[in-house]
Order: C-alpha cells, then sequence, then structure tokens
C-alpha cells in the first residue's frame, strides 16, 4: 500500500526528472491564458482611451445660454450634484488689450470660479485671469506673471489645455475673468460625466425665470466625438466579456491533454495496486505545479501590459482623467481571466485522471 506521504515525494519526482512536462505546459498555458487575459485587458484600455479622449475634447461639457437669465449662484451649485463634477457661469465682460498688442484687443469674459473645472478638469482658481495654452504662448505670460493691459495690469492665475480640436475658438483668444457668482450671467457650464439626461436636464434650475424671454439654448462645448458616450455600456458589452469562459474551456482541455500524454503510465500504476484516490492527489500535485508556475508568470507579464497600454493613453495628454485605480482595476479582471483558466484546468485533469481506466492498459500500449 503506497503511503500518502510518499504521494508528494512520487509527485516531485515526476516534475524534476520532466515527465510531469510542468515546463512546457506552464508555457503553454502562460500564452493560451495570458492571450486570453491580455486581449480583455486591451479591449478595457481601449474603452477607458475613449472615453479619456471624450472628456478631454470638451464633449462632456454641456452649455446653456440664455443672454441675462443664468442664476450665477444656482450654476454654480450644481458642481454639487452626483454626476456632475464641475460647474460655472459665463457672461461677457469687457474686451482687454494688452499693451504688447495694442492693436488686437481680446474679448473678456466674466466668469465664476467653477467654470475653470470644466475646462482643466475640476482645477479652481479664484484669483487671476485664467488664459488658454494657445494665448498664453502669444502673450508669454504662465501663471504668476502680469500681463500689462491698457486696462491695468492683470495677474495670470491659471492656464488651460484648449485646442483647436472642433470646439468654439472664440474662447481660445478671450480673458476669463473670475467673479462672485452674484446676479446673472449669460451661460452656465457643466461637465456632466458618465454622460447622463437626467443631470444635464439640471442644467434648466439655473435659468432665471422671465415670462418674454427668448428660447434657451443648450450645446456642447465639442460636438466632434458625438452626443453621448456610454462608456460604462462599452464596457458591460465587450467582445472580450466572455474571456474566462473560453480560458475555462481551453483549461479544460489542457488539463485533459496533459493527463492523456500519460495514460499509459497511469493505467500502469493502477495496475500495480496504487490506489486511485492517490494518484488522482499526485496528479493535482503535478498539475499544481505547471497551474501555479503560469499563474506566477501572467500576474507580471499582464501588469506590464495594463501598465504600457494605459501610459500610452497618458502620453496623450489623458493622464488629466485617468483614475489611478484604472490599471490595477483592469489588471486583476485580466488575471481573473487566467484564473478561470487555471480553474479549468484542474477540472480538466481531475476528469481526464478520473477516465483512466486500468482496464484499458493494453489497450494505451496498443496506441501509444
Amino acid at each position: 500500500m503506497m503511503r500518502p506521504s510518499a504521494v508528494v515525494s512520487e509527485a516531485w519526482r515526476n516534475i524534476a526528472t520532466g515527465t510531469s512536462r510542468a515546463p512546457w505546459l506552464a508555457l503553454i498555458a502562460v500564452v493560451m491564458f495570458g492571450a486570453l487575459g491580455a486581449a480583455d485587458i486591451r479591449v478595457m484600455t481601449t474603452t477607458i482611451t475613449d472615453a479619456q479622449e471624450f472628456r478631454r475634447a470638451g464633449a462632456s461639457v454641456q452649455i446653456l445660454a440664455a443672454a441675462g437669465r443664468i442664476d450665477g449662484e444656482r450654476c454654480e451649485a450644481l458642481s454639487q450634484v452626483p454626476g456632475i463634477s464641475a460647474s460655472g457661469a459665463l457672461r461677457v465682460g469687457e474686451s482687454v488689450t494688452p499693451l504688447n498688442l495694442p492693436t488686437n484687443p481680446y474679448e473678456g469674459f466674466e466668469v465664476t470660479p467653477g467654470l475653470l473645472g470644466t475646462l482643466s478638469g475640476g482645477a479652481r482658481a479664484s484669483s487671476g485671469i485664467w488664459l488658454s495654452g494657445e494665448l498664453s504662448k502669444v502673450l508669454g505670460a504662465v501663471p504668476g506673471d502680469e500681463i500689462a493691459t491698457a486696462e491695468g495690469p492683470a495677474l495670470v492665475g491659471a492656464v488651460f489645455d484648449y485646442p483647436d480640436d472642433g470646439r468654439d475658438r472664440r474662447y481660445a483668444f478671450g480673458f476669463f475673468s473670475p467673479v462672485p457668482a452674484h446676479g446673472a450671467f449669460d451661460a452656465c457650464w457643466a461637465e456632466v460625466w458618465p454622460v447622463s439626461i437626467e443631470a444635464t436636464a439640471l442644467l434648466n434650475t439655473a435659468i432665471i425665470d422671465s415670462p418674454d424671454a427668448e428660447p434657451v439654448e443648450r450645446f456642447q462645448l465639442n460636438a466632434r466625438l458625438g452626443a453621448s458616450h456610454d462608456a460604462h455600456g462599452a464596457f458591460a458589452s465587450r467582445l472580450t466579456l466572455w474571456a474566462p469562459y473560453g480560458s475555462i474551456a481551453v483549461g479544460i482541455v489542457l488539463g485533459v491533454v496533459a493527463v492523456r500524454m500519460r495514460r499509459l503510465e497511469l493505467a500502469a500504476t493502477l495496475h500495480a495496486r496504487v490506489p486511485r484516490s492517490l494518484l488522482s492527489w499526485q496528479l493535482v500535485l503535478e498539475a499544481a505545479a505547471w497551474i501555479g508556475g503560469a499563474l506566477i508568470l501572467c500576474a507580471p507579464v499582464l501588469w506590464w501590459i495594463t501598465s504600457t497600454w494605459l501610459g500610452a493613453a497618458d502620453t496623450s495628454g489623458a493622464s488629466a482623467v485617468v483614475d489611478p485605480g484604472d490599471a490595477r482595476a483592469i489588471w486583476v479582471i485580466g488575471m481573473r481571466t487566467v484564473a478561470a483558466g487555471a480553474a479549468g484546468a484542474f477540472v480538466g485533469v481531475g476528469l481526464a485522471g478520473l477516465s483512466t481506466r486500468e482496464k484499458h492498459l493494453f489497450k494505451y500500449f496498443k496506441e501509444r
């Protein structure tokens, strides 16, 4: 009778001598499980990149225009509503003429402090004028500098990114002056993310009622990428959502093949009166070596893939809206696919081990 303690030593000898083919099986598992996990990671990072592009382009910024009929305080308060990350009001102010460009006056806008957040991912600045990056370069001014203008010195409080990507160019060369939110304004800006019809409709609460007023106008800061972007829907309906199930199927097949390649040896072991229960434990221990090795190898590889692909999105300028937890969450989902394949491999080993029969010993011998 084979002692249970001998099962471990027998499994170790099979692994050490290469009888169980553990290195090759581990390599195959890494390639197959890792490929499915990487495919899912790729789709998820693409989904995140698309969402980043939508926000970075200003497509998530909704503007409600109603000249002289926007309550600044109500508009500013919208940022407290779940789903609205930033909001602020705007009205046309006096033009500004820099003394180094006396023949070129620029349009001035009075804005509430929260409006900067709709232009720069949630940032706020209560003092100093705001300039677009393009106008900042033209004037040679950075935050903290003073610009000499015909109206007096103007301190630069913030510079925001405003590329020429389809959004209204009127604001690219404007001087934004923060003012208290009291009084009436011409427009209410709000970044609604994720895109929500219900949250967007709340902009109407900032309107000051007037019986003879003209209809209000609502539009996106940048409509180039479409009116909506359902990031959650794209994530939930991605093609690779079923990758874990495919990984389970691949794992079962791999586990079955790993055992069937040794069925003659296993049938002979049973013929030598080794209990099937102990033989099954031996197969599990041997499988744990290559399956565990595959998991250990896949973990850093998938982390590198995730970091690389999300890093590529960051270098395109999307870092301002990248959640620091994105890489970790995506890696965990990718590793779930690998873990599902590992579980399937154990199932395959178990099924193949149970289907191996001592009475088929001579059949296996002839078929080898």
